[in-house]
């Protein structure tokens, strides 16, 4: 009969990572709109938040300053070419680092997907499958199997469609 050693492991943290990222460069953007609020907690450690404090909490409200342009310049000048162009670039920047985490999201799932279907392809034809665990080898038994082959379909449909 033939062994296998099969391992079920599934890229999941880089996605969540590269997903965690792109929120917070997104989220990041807003942030200029809003106050923030300086308190300390109950241990004595600064805080700053943009959600106010737990009630009975003293707390300082700071507003984020934006430039202004003097009253000198006029037109075209105080219009923030300047500043259109750069806020231009953080958007370019926003939506590459976005196009890049949608990129590695979809490499990620293809793996995802081949790890899935050699699970599954594993469990299906293979007499005797073999799990590493704690260092040490050992056969599944045929209700691990089942649950095993359920877990791998279930991938195979998450990853591969």
């Amino acid at each position: 009969m033939d062994k296998i050693e099969s391992k079920y492991f599934m890229i999941s943290n880089k996605s969540l990572l590269m997903t965690a990222l792109l929120a917070l460069t997104v989220s990041f953007s807003a942030v200029a709109d809003k106050p923030i609020y300086k308190w300390k907690d109950s241990q004595g450690n600064i805080k700053y938040t943009q959600s106010k404090p737990p009630r009975g909490t003293q707390y300082e409200t700071i507003y984020q300053r934006t430039s202004k342009p003097s009253q000198s310049q006029t037109g075209q000048e105080a219009g923030g070419n300047e500043g259109d162009s750069s806020l231009d670039d953080v958007i370019a920047q926003q939506n590459k680092q976005r196009d890049m985490v949608a990129e590695k999201n979809v490499e990620i799932a293809r793996k995802n997907c081949t790890i899935a279907k050699n699970n599954l392809e594993a469990l299906q034809s293979q007499n005797l499958v073999q799990v590493e665990e704690n260092g040490q080898r050992r056969t599944l038994s045929d209700s691990e199997r089942a649950e095993k082959l359920k877990e791998a379909q279930a991938n195979v449909e998450k990853f591969c469609n």
